[in-house]
């Protein structure tokens, strides 16, 4: 379901640009050390790569409500991995949503809406953080992964 909301975002982000415009694109890669996460939160996993962050103990009803937009399409404006965007006519969840984006599937997407690619990669990032009481060496080390696109509009 969340397919459909994310191939008519880039469809229409393309509608909006000018022949020889380029788009920028970047989003969550997959196996993030988020995604990683929230697959041991039990009931986060909403879909293959697509979660729920957020508040636990309102999940469920969170839940729901998105269950229950997705046979109501005509109530959502727009879904992107970051969140929900709604219309007036229904209320938005407790917290957000998020997918993690491989390569293929931000390919896929990008040459649907009719854009050529002009670069498309991983970029990954390991951030140290230090903790009070953490790791054996006072620190957490965390792999970010997004990935990174430019699209042109031919």
């Amino acid at each position: 379901q969340n397919h459909f909301f994310m191939k008519n975002a880039v469809i229409n982000a393309s509608n909006i640009l000018q022949k020889g415009g380029v788009l920028l694109f970047r989003d969550f890669g997959r196996y993030d050390d988020d995604q990683l996460q929230l697959n041991s939160i039990v009931g986060a996993r909403l879909e293959d790569n697509f979660y729920m962050r957020g508040f636990e103990e309102e999940k469920d009803e969170a839940y729901g409500v998105l269950r229950e937009a997705g046979s109501r399409t005509e109530s959502i404006n727009y879904v992107h991995s970051a969140g929900l965007v709604h219309s007036s006519s229904m209320e938005a969840p407790k917290g957000t949503v998020c997918y993690f984006f491989n390569l293929e599937d931000v390919r896929k997407l990008f040459i649907d809406a009719g854009l050529e690619v002009l670069q498309l990669e991983y970029v990954t990032r390991v951030h140290k953080k230090s903790a009070k009481s953490g790791t054996a060496n006072g620190a957490i080390s965390r792999k970010r992964i997004w990935v990174h696109g430019r699209f042109r509009k031919p």
